[in-house]
């Protein structure tokens, strides 16, 4: 399947276009209402937290002026008849307001920890919601992928970078050991070995690593690899990193690639494919995902509530190809797309800019934000970003 504009010129992003401009709608008028929840329960909580603190604040400036206004009247008058009453008075004032200092105390606690939970719970389901969409709808994103395996299975985490925003995912593959056969196919490195009956000699010998464990798997959007496969006795060990057609192989510290008589018997044509290996594994096998943490600028970006701004991040994206949909396209209106088969059939997708802006419009103020950005906006303005896809 290939995806054009409707002057048969490509898409820069190779996915359905229109299906992804509506999950972005769907889930900005998810994710929106749910962090502004979370923004009213934190002004709420603050509020009640400041009526408290302004009642204790109350309670410590009357003790002090009493305590001041008694001994001054002590001191005026001068007996020390009164020091007993004085004193009476200033303990059972203390007293008084220590107990209610106490239960206003334990109620702004109770304030803390209740809103602590209102948060958590609120921010797990905003990062349920994003879970299905950021993993794959993000355009121009760096994506980096750490997998480790065992004989129990494979597991792993992704992060994704564009623009100050980053995400990261847990990962779980299928249960199964990940061999050196199953992600990569036939691969042999050479080796030294002593041979002979009579006279031991070494010589080159090419060693099967099909049955080997990928025990350790880097990958990242630029196509570097790093790869550690060790035997299933995890006394033989071997490194492959790199990328484009520059592979350096190890075992344990030794370099054989540096070897000039083993560099020479290692297949750099098997090497050079490994990164579209990974992806077809990648793509064909990962069991199930978590969203676990985004970021903006460094900071948490769900419990600092900046996902809006994460969601304008990726509309800067979006309204890129919305713009050249619009100004390679017959009906300045709908934004088009044309899907074709590999037999050359052709069938076209669209969604109107009216029915875009109504749908976030519905959302609010921040809807309407985003369909600025996306130029579906009469008012909207897009600017030249064709730099941001990647």
């Amino acid at each position: 399947m290939k995806y054009i504009y409707q002057d048969s010129t490509e898409l820069p992003v190779q996915r359905d276009f229109i299906e992804d401009l509506k999950s972005l709608i769907d889930i900005t008028a998810r994710v929106i209402p749910l962090e502004n929840s979370i923004i009213e329960l934190k002004c709420k909580n603050k509020e009640a937290l400041h009526e408290l603190n302004n009642r204790i604040t109350g309670m410590d400036i009357f003790e002090e002026k009493l305590s001041s206004l008694v001994n001054k009247l002590l001191k005026d008058i001068g007996t020390e008849d009164l020091i007993s009453c004085t004193d009476a008075i200033l303990i059972t004032c203390s007293e008084n307001l220590g107990r209610k200092r106490e239960i206003l105390a334990i109620e702004s606690r109770k304030i803390e920890s209740g809103a602590a939970q209102e948060y958590q719970k609120v921010e797990s389901k905003v990062l349920e919601v994003l879970t299905p969409f950021l993993i794959s709808g993000i355009y121009g994103a760096e994506k980096r992928f750490e997998l480790s395996g065992s004989i129990n299975g494979v597991s792993g985490v992704m992060e994704g970078s564009v623009s100050g925003m980053q995400y990261y995912y847990r990962l779980w593959f299928t249960e199964e050991p990940l061999t050196v056969e199953r992600l990569i196919g036939s691969l042999s490195l050479p080796g030294w070995t002593r041979t002979g009956i009579l006279r031991k000699e070494e010589k080159i010998k090419m060693q099967d690593l099909s049955e080997f464990l990928v025990s350790s798997l880097e990958y990242d959007s630029e196509k570097n690899v790093r790869l550690i496969l060790e035997n299933k006795k995890a006394n033989r060990k071997f490194r492959i990193e790199g990328g484009g057609s520059n592979y350096f192989v190890y075992e344990d510290e030794r370099e054989i690639t540096a070897d000039k008589d083993l560099g020479s018997f290692v297949d750099m044509t098997t090497l050079v494919k490994i990164p579209e290996k990974i992806q077809n594994y990648l793509r064909e096998n990962i069991r199930t995902y978590t969203l676990s943490k985004v970021l903006l600028d460094e900071e948490d970006a769900v419990s600092t509530n900046q996902i809006f701004d994460c969601l304008k991040v990726i509309a800067e994206q979006y309204g890129v190809i919305v713009h050249e949909c619009l100004a390679r396209g017959h009906n300045k209106e709908e934004i088009t797309i044309k899907m074709e088969e590999a037999d050359g059939t052709r069938t076209e997708k669209y969604i109107s800019k009216a029915e875009m802006y109504t749908r976030l419009s519905d959302v609010g103020s921040e809807g309407v934000e985003i369909a600025e950005i996306l130029g579906v906006d009469s008012r909207a303005q897009i600017k030249d970003s064709k730099y941001l896809i990647v």
